[in-house]
This record gives C-alpha cells, structure tokens and sequence, in this order.
C-alpha cells in the first residue's frame, strides 16, 4: 500500500466550481490504481480554492506517468444521479511516499461526466516520451482533439475554418468566459438603446449636413477621434493614416511611376517645389505609393434599396525634406487612366479633392476590414490556432451595412489568398518589401519592430523561431494594430465611410458640399457600421495583456525564467512608447504592450 498526497486547485471563474464527484487513478510504469475518490466533508471543489486530499493506493504502481481523473454528478437517495455540470480545474499536484511533488497543470473546463489524463508539466517533444503508455497517450489526445475540431471550407477560396454552426456549439474551453460573454451584450445593448432613442437606426435617408453628424459624432468620443474630426480635411492627416491608422500595411516606397497612372511634373510642381522633378524624387526615394488595385470591379452591396459604388484608386504621396509631413501628390480612382479617370491634385478645387481623398478612405475602409482585419487577424489565427489544438496535445455585423458587402468581402479574400505569402506575414520582411524601413513618423513599424524580437543567438533554430514569432505577433500585436482604432478612425464617419451611394467623380469641377454629403452612406447604415466598430475596437472585460499567463503551463525554471524576462522587456517598450507619446499631437497607443490583448479576443 501506497499514500499520496493530492492537492487540487480549481479556477475562480464565475461557474468555475462543480458539484461532481471528481476521483483520480495514477499510472505507473507497473500498473494503473483503481479510481480513488477525493472526498473531505462537507462540498469540494469551490471556485478559487486549493484543497488537499489523502489517497492509498492498494498496490505500488511504480513510478507515477500519467493522472487520470474522472467526473460524475452526485447520486442522492430517491432522486439518482443529478444533471452534471463543468468544472475547471486549475491543476493538480501529487505528492508520492517518496520524491518531491508532481505537478499535473490542466487548465480545462471539463463538462458533464468523463474522464481526462494529464500529463506531469514538463514540456515534452514526442520523442522525449521514454514510456510506451506516455507515447499512447499523447496520440489518444490527439485523436480525440481532432475528432472535436474539425475543419471545413466556409467559403471557396477562403482559409479553412472550424466545423462548428453556431458558437452555442463550441466547447466551453475555446468560447467567452460567462462574464466577458455577458459584458460584451451588455455594452452592445446600451449602445443600441442609444442609438434608438436618438431615433437614428431607423432613418434610411442622406445626411442632412456635416453639423448633424455631429450627433452621432458624441456617441462615446475618443481623443483619437476628436483629433480626426478635427483634422480630417487636412491633407498630412490624411497621409499619415497610411502609416498609423488602422491600415498600416499597405503604403510603399515608389521607386517608378506605374504605367496607368500617369502623373507628369506640371501636376506635382506646387507641392514638390522648385529645383526637383517627379524622377529626382523617385531616385531620392521620397515618393510613396498606396495601390488599391484589388478592388477594382468587386462587386457591390445594396443597402435600403440603393446599390453602392466603390472605386479601385491609386495615391501618391511625398516625404517632404527634413522632417517635414508626409502629403498626397496625386490621386487617381480607377486603374484605368483616360477623360474618365482624371487624376485629382491639391490644387483642383476643395470639394473636388476632398471627395477624391474621401473616396480613398472609403478604399481603405474595404481594404481593412475585408483583408487587413478579417482575413488577416482573425481567419488565418483561427487557421494557426485550429491547427494547434489538433497538432499539439494539452503538454462580424459590418456586412449589411458596407459598400462591398459579404459577396464583396467573399470576393476581396478571395483574390487575396492568392496574393498572400509568408514573407507579408513577418514585420521584419513585410516592411523591408514595401520599402518603408526609414520613413518618418511610422510608429506601426517602429513599435511592431520592437515587440517582434527574434532571439538572434537561436540560429540553429531560427526558421522555427521565426514561425512561431509570426503566429504570436499576428494574433496579438497585429491584431491590436488594426482592430483597436477602428472605432477612432471611424467615429466621425466622413473621414471613413463604409459605403458610397453615388460612383466615383469622371470629371472635375463638379463636387460640391451637397454631392458630397449624398455620397456618404445614410443615417441608418452609417449607425450600424460605428456602433459594430465601437463594440470591435472595446476589449469586453477578463482582459489579458500581452505577456500574461494566468494558465501556468510550465513547471520548470528555464521557461518560467524566459517568461519573465519577456514580461520586463515588454515593460521596457511600454515605458519607451509612452516617453515617446507624450511628445506627440496624436499619441500612438495601439502597440503599447499593456493595451495588447495576449490573443485575438474580439
């Protein structure tokens, strides 16, 4: 006979506690003990508790392997068995007659009656399993994880995605904790109540002036948004939200003029300057390009009835010498040039440039949330995080209310996956690629540079570091990046409307504040799209800043060495982000590392 030392600890999550009798079986190198019930008086397994037990095993089992614990509901006299509940167990340690303690992490909801083994923490590679029932097990787990995520096709030409209809039908280990699930409705409910009693939700029609949009504008403001309401007609705003808005991933260096957008010296000469030409720029390297070639002819949404426009522009833009403003030289909004394509400048009239601008943003609203965010920072994580849990064992409602729509969207991720490779994946090659290694100002790559990081000393290892780097980055500060100021960008709609309800301009001189207006979506639409992107842009509670494990994976000192020096030298990129930001008209906050959230959360 045999005594153990049992402890186990369960989560303090509301629900986190369970009513279940829970026993354990060890196995050992010799055999596997029967269940041995932990049992005190009174009720086990309160959420946030540590609680100890003592077992005996019948016989000496050998040295301990694995731990196999088993849940059933509770039978009481005349009624039988009661309905089983979850319980998340947090983990377990064993203490045998002899040796130092076993700690079993687990981590895990475990719903209803079952059973589950773990393993002792100690991370394994499979050929690290000396023990042909450690081998077998690792094998069970992964059979059984594959069973319970599958893969399916969502769409033709989209990523794979999990097998699952609804979120009712997902495993309570992969969905919202109860309280962060219960916030986010909350906060969508009072956003929605507002909305209504302002009598907005319901009106189809135009705008009836910029000043009435100031209505909705006051809907939960942010510095960031008031300084983009503030500055949205300015032409260095509008530039420098290629480099820090909420898509900052598409400008590059141009280093030639592209054949279908023929911008000449006469056109460019007020901005550039006497004494320099539009080929002396190009060979300084200080002109930059933003192609929004993919959408050209994407097909298009009808909201109220109406059916939308979108254009495909390409915009050039000029680094003024020292450390001056990024500018738009030129814009374009087809990919074909012609008398119906004019390409519209600073110096045309002001109504006519801004519709132009307005039409990028609205390019760019298409672009991000399509590609940059959905594609990007949400399907292709659910690809890697999809693949994780069948690989590795245990050791949007913006559609109805945008210019493109969901076939539109469907359309857009589907060009794109053809286009897409590793190197776009990886900051370090992504912005090499695109040239934009020493533009001013571009704090997206100044800050991802910073918490991207590679180890340089793991050469031996450096293709996976660099993998395993571009999961982490894309499905944290990514993520963060593009997802957090949408709301910013996007609350005082002209400077990102999400549809156009009159096509792009063919001929200039024509624009005026009226047209203008009745280009931008209607009331209702334009109410949809702010209220989705506030709910996007707010984490809803149970946060957990990048760098923060509250699930304690690790038993041994290398890791847990490893996971605090990354926690302090994220510390020291906060306090560098937030020396720099108090420097800055406009604070870049969307890479600061206690404001990134650990994994694509929203």
């Amino acid at each position: 006979m045999a005594d153990f030392r049992v402890r186990v600890s369960t989560g303090k999550a509301f629900g986190a506690g369970t009513w279940d009798k829970v026993s354990v079986s060890i196995v050992g190198t010799r055999e596997e003990s029967p269940p041995m019930p932990l049992d005190n008086l009174g009720k086990e397994f309160t959420a946030g508790t540590e609680e100890d037990f003592q077992v005996t095993l019948p016989k000496d089992v050998g040295q301990v392997l694995l731990l196999r614990l088993h849940k059933a509901p509770p039978a009481l006299p005349l009624l039988g068995p009661l309905a089983p509940d979850a319980w998340f167990c947090r983990w377990f340690q064993l203490t045998p007659p002899q040796g130092g303690p076993l700690l079993f992490p687990c981590y895990q909801w475990l719903e209803g009656a079952g059973s589950l083994v773990l393993q002792e923490g100690t991370a394994k590679v499979s050929r690290a399993d000396h023990h042909p029932l450690l081998q077998q097990q690792r094998q069970e787990e992964l059979q059984a994880r594959q069973e319970m995520y599958q893969w399916k096709a969502y769409n033709p030409g989209w990523p794979h995605c999990l097998d699952k209809r609804t979120v009712k039908d997902l495993d309570l280990n992969i969905k919202y904790s109860t309280a962060k699930n219960a916030n986010f409705y909350l906060q969508a409910g009072s956003a929605f109540a507002e909305m209504k009693i302002k009598g907005l939700l319901d009106r189809k029609g135009l705008w009836r002036s910029l000043n009435e949009m100031k209505r909705i504008f006051n809907f939960r403001k942010t510095p960031a948004a008031e300084h983009a309401f503030e500055h949205w007609q300015e032409d260095a705003f509008f530039a420098s939200q290629f480099l820090n808005g909420l898509n900052p991933v598409l400008i590059r260096r141009c280093h030639y003029l592209p054949k279908n957008f023929p911008v000449t010296d006469a056109m460019v000469a007020s901005v550039l300057g006497p004494g320099t030409s539009l080929q002396a720029e190009l060979e300084k390297g200080s002109l930059f390009l933003v192609d929004h070639g993919i959408l050209s002819g994407i097909h298009t949404n009808v909201i109220n009835g109406k059916p939308q426009f979108s254009a495909a522009p390409m915009t050039l833009l000029y680094q003024s010498p020292g450390c001056g403003p990024l500018l738009p030289l030129a814009i374009q909004l087809s990919q074909s040039p012609g008398p119906n394509s004019p390409i519209f400048l600073p110096t045309d009239d002001k109504w006519d440039w801004l519709l132009a601008k307005t039409w990028v943003r609205n390019a760019e609203f298409s672009f991000h949330e399509a590609l940059t965010h959905l594609l990007h920072s949400h399907l292709l994580p659910e690809v890697f995080t999809l693949a994780t849990l069948r690989q590795l064992p245990h050791c949007h409602p913006l559609f109805k209310s945008t210019g493109i729509g969901i076939e539109g969207f469907s359309e857009l991720i589907q060009r794109n996956m053809k286009q897409l490779n590793y190197s776009l994946l990886c900051l370090p090659e992504d912005i090499r690629t695109r040239g934009v290694e020493d533009i001013p100002g571009y704090y997206y790559r100044d800050d991802g540079m910073r918490i991207w990081g590679i180890p340089s000393s793991l050469e031996t290892r450096e293709a996976l570091v660099q993998y395993v780097t571009m999961v982490i980055f894309n499905c944290s500060a990514k993520h963060a990046a593009v997802s957090a100021g949408q709301f910013d960008s996007c609350a005082w709609m002209p400077n990102l409307p999400p549809s156009m309800q009159l096509p792009p301009p063919t001929s200039k001189g024509l624009a005026t504040r009226e047209g203008f207006i009745a280009t931008l979506p209607p009331v209702n639409a334009t109410c949809d799209v702010i209220l989705a992107l506030w709910l996007l842009s707010k984490e809803p509670g149970d946060q957990r800043p990048l760098g923060t494990y509250p699930d304690e994976h690790f038993t041994e000192e290398a890791p847990r060495r490893s996971i605090a020096a990354f926690q302090s030298h994220l510390a020291q990129i906060s306090r560098a982000i937030q020396e720099r930001n108090r420097g800055l008209v406009l604070p870049y906050t969307y890479l600061d590392p206690p404001l990134i959230e650990n994994s694509v959360s929203i």
